[in-house]
């Protein structure tokens, strides 16, 4: 399933259909918030590679509440930008 990261129609398309979206395309502050909108919109699971730290707490503020309604869980940090640290 793919979608332009510019087309919020398109992005909400592709998450109805699926339960869980994994992305890896930055920078995230750019290209992410619609997609983490329409994941909590959908009730869809999201989880990222990002590590800018300003717009996760950016996506926490604007959507926390909204995705606890939705049973939408956002994982962002994973993989890539937070392994190492974890380990």
């Amino acid at each position: 399933i793919v979608a332009d990261a510019s087309d919020e129609a398109a992005l909400l398309a592709m998450a109805t259909q699926t339960k869980c979206v994994a992305t890896m395309a930055g920078p995230f502050a750019r290209y992410g918030g619609t997609l983490v909108k329409v994941c909590v919109e959908s009730g869809t699971d999201y989880v990222d590679i990002t590590g800018e730290t300003h717009w996760v707490r950016e996506m926490i503020a604007t959507y926390d509440d909204a995705a606890r309604a939705s049973g939408a869980r956002i994982v962002h940090h994973c993989g890539h930008d937070s392994i190492p640290w974890d380990i």
